[in-house]
């Protein structure tokens, strides 16, 4: 066991235990390694199993042999049930795992150490690199200009990972906030870009790379929109087991969305708090544990937006519908008539005459916008721009002369 015990390496799974750890906790059995979809839908375990299939089952086969083990077993998920014959010509045992509850049920027994398929290969490539650098595969996608599936090795920035390997944010935009982990990752805010990227600098902010996804967000996302969404899927993947879990969840959705519709009342912040500290302290698995931990660091990031919404009804990335309005810009409008398919007939105008919203008629569905090409529709929220009574010819109108026509003002009375 000497040389097993100087193996210097973590478990790409959920939490990130040195292996070594774990292999000399006590005598080991049988081997299992989870090939499972990743319920993020990141595609990280298709690209594994694509591109580095031989060298995880190496890695089995090499930990078999050291940790002396009677049998080895593949545990996919049914999308993958293609690369079981990869598996049975090196004699490895596969099975299938459509619910979560079966898999627990199939892996967590007396004697059998359950390892990601990932450290297989992070083992293979230690054993056969003497310069092996630890790298794990991770999805980065959101506001950036190459959003992919990279491998990326630990200890590089978040910063880095979203300029090195996303070659940067969308032109115009900035980084608000990146999560890191997933439906359960925490919020890092602009101002932590330098956090590293290891297991503990991220088990500090509760994410636990369960799901290894980095999402970028620029600056007109609305934070509380996004923590309402997080909430309402986190709340569909519960098993209702904890009464603390199966409520607590929905109960932080719906004080999101009133907070997003309007409808947000005093103390909600107060309540969203303490929900999340139960879950964190009263539920009986990881799920519910982490279930709340992109709102818990949201707020602690960005409190002073979730308050704008909830106490002054304002919304300063204008996303949430209850607090904008709809307006056609008269610099950009080119008269062409495209938002004329509006279903409550709340535009006026015709060829070549700068369109306007009655803002009395309109529903707010975003149709117009979606509709288009020149990107003349745009959202206002307190501050209502200047913008003309009537219909007037392309090009013609001016904010400074308050919606006259160039050169057309009033002649001075003498």
């Amino acid at each position: 066991m000497m040389e097993t015990d100087r193996i210097v390496l973590f478990g790409h799974g959920i939490k990130g235990r040195p292996s070594a750890e774990r292999w000399s906790s006590r005598e080991w059995k049988e081997l299992v390694c989870l090939f499972l979809e990743d319920q993020s839908g990141c595609g990280n375990m298709a690209y594994l199993l694509e591109h580095h299939l031989d060298e995880a089952i190496s890695g089995m086969e090499a930990l078999k042999d050291r940790l002396r083990l009677s049998s080895i077993c593949a545990l996919l998920s049914k999308n993958y049930e293609n690369y079981a014959e990869r598996f049975h010509v090196k004699g490895i045992e596969t099975k299938l795992a459509d619910t979560t509850k079966e898999t627990q049920k199939e892996v967590f027994r007396e004697g059998v150490l359950v390892h990601h398929g990932e450290t297989m290969l992070a083992l293979h490539q230690y054993l056969t690199d003497e310069n092996y650098v630890p790298h794990k595969i991770v999805t980065v996608t959101g506001d950036i200009m190459e959003p992919g599936i990279y491998e990326i090795p630990f200890g590089i920035t978040l910063k880095e990972i979203i300029t090195k390997y996303g070659k940067g944010v969308k032109a115009g935009r900035t980084v608000k906030f990146i999560s890191a982990g997933g439906g359960m990752g925490a919020v890092y805010g602009a101002d932590e870009l330098d956090t590293p990227f290891t297991y503990y600098s991220l088990l500090k902010d509760g994410t636990m790379l369960e799901s290894a996804k980095i999402e970028v967000f620029s600056n007109d996302t609305c934070i509380v929109g996004w923590t309402s969404e997080r909430m309402r899927l986190n709340s569909r993947k519960t098993c209702g087991t904890c009464v603390y879990c199966r409520e607590g969840i929905y109960q932080l959705f719906r004080i999101l969305q009133d907070a997003t519709e309007g409808k947000g009342r005093e103390g909600d912040i107060s309540v969203m708090k303490e929900i999340c500290d139960t879950l964190k302290a009263g539920t009986l698995c990881d799920m519910g544990r982490t279930a709340a931990v992109p709102l818990s660091t949201a707020l602690k990031k960005f409190g002073e937006e979730f308050e704008k919404h909830i106490d002054r009804k304002i919304c300063q990335s204008l996303r949430c519908i209850s607090y904008v309005n709809f307006y056609i810009d008269p610099a950009v409008c080119n008269g062409c008539g495209e938002c004329m398919t509006c279903p409550e007939h709340a535009i006026r105008g015709r060829e070549n005459l700068i369109h306007i919203i009655d803002t009395d008629l309109c529903s707010k569905c975003g149709k117009c916008s979606k509709a288009c090409s020149s990107n003349a529709v745009k959202r206002y929220g307190t501050v209502k721009p200047v913008l003309p009574s009537e219909p007037s010819e392309v090009g013609s109108f001016s904010a400074e002369s308050n919606g006259m026509k160039k050169g057309l003002g009033r002649r001075r009375r003498t």
